[in-house]
């Protein structure tokens, strides 16, 4: 669906400005222009994992308990996720071999084999970004489980369950709590559950109620990156977090994908491309913004308004243009080598 392409471009989007916001802060004097605006930006996270909730169960109708199915699964949202993945990981370690300088010192105690194998850690990734996709791994591992056993029509008992589980879970644990306990216990899986709940029931939403969904959910992340304290979301609990802008995601969801689907929503062709290489972009784009916030500082003024806007648009479209490029040269490429090799082997058998 041409939606679920756009609204991970807006996600992608979203990420990059709320990044790029810490390098303009970081890099350029005076007010930054996108301290207030982006500061809560990475609720476009939240929008990433109800969406990918919502495209597990959409993709998934069918399947359930068939022989080979859930194997099939893994292989390809691994497949799709680890290899470019892995590319970039790979150059944020030679940078750390070669310029330690250049990467963030803070993380000099990460796990290079956990980040890549998106194995919980008490660090983030040695790619910062990749802690989504440890997110994201256990979603797919836990769904994969719901493929394997659970009948499609108990598919919806299973979320309620694992929704559950994860608010049960932290009373249970004694001791303190483990990087993998941290992450089967955190309420961003909530997102994940809701998108992957509404990929099941989208179609019953009224027609009449898709317009007003969208209007409410944005309404509500607006509302709450307005009212939110000033400090960012580090001064904001997990919770607080999925309660407004999760809320917010499935909202837009529900009526964006409601509205195509009675043909009433025509998506813009540069925003469904954006989407189409939103992966690129949300790996890519911390290379780009730091690379531009330190060449700026050595050739370019700092302050003034004028300045800020200036950089804010040349680091966006540099971001864009890179995610777009590798897109087309190497991450499609890649999630093309299964077919190759089929159709190699295919003409050898022949």
């Amino acid at each position: 669906m041409d939606s679920l392409q756009c609204l991970r471009g807006v996600a992608a989007l979203a990420v990059v400005l709320f990044h790029l916001r810490g390098v303009e802060i970081k890099y350029l004097q005076g007010p930054a222009v996108l301290d207030a605006i982006a500061r809560y930006a990475d609720a476009g996270v939240d929008l990433f994992f109800v969406v990918s909730g919502f495209v597990m169960t959409t993709v998934s109708a069918g399947r359930y308990t068939r022989d080979g199915a859930t194997s099939q699964f893994l292989v390809k949202r691994a497949w799709r996720v680890l290899p470019l993945y892995w590319i970039f990981t790979t150059l944020v370690v030679v940078l750390m071999a070669l310029f330690p300088t250049m990467v963030n010192t803070s993380y000099a105690d990460q796990s290079v084999l956990a980040s890549y194998l998106l194995i919980p850690h008490a660090q983030l990734p040695v790619l910062t970004v990749g802690w989504t996709l440890v997110h994201e791994a256990y979603f797919y591992l836990v769904f994969a489980s719901a493929i394997a056993f659970v009948p499609e029509r108990f598919v919806p008992v299973f979320l309620l369950a694992w929704a559950a589980a994860v608010g049960v879970a932290p009373w249970l644990a004694e001791g303190p709590a483990t990087p993998a306990h941290n992450l089967v216990t955190n309420p961003l899986t909530y997102e994940f559950i809701a998108g992957a709940m509404l990929g099941l029931y989208w179609k019953k939403i009224p027609s009449w109620l898709a317009l007003p969904l969208i209007i409410t959910g944005a309404a509500v992340a607006v509302a709450a990156a307005v009212a939110l304290p000033e400090a960012g979301p580090a001064s904001m609990s997990v919770y607080t977090r999925v309660a407004l802008f999760g809320t917010a995601s499935v909202l837009i969801l529900a009526g964006c994908v409601g509205l195509e689907a009675q043909n009433r929503m025509r998506m813009p062709l540069w925003l469904t491309r954006l989407g189409d290489s939103s992966y690129s972009l949300y790996l890519t784009h911390i290379f780009v913004i730091s690379a531009i916030g330190r060449i700026w500082t050595m050739f370019l003024p700092s302050s003034g308004w004028a300045w800020h806007v200036a950089f804010v648009a040349i680091a966006t479209l540099a971001c864009c243009i890179t995610g777009s490029v590798v897109h087309a040269r190497l991450e499609r490429p890649l999630l093309a080598l299964p077919s190759r090799w089929r159709a190699g082997r295919n003409q050898r058998a022949d």
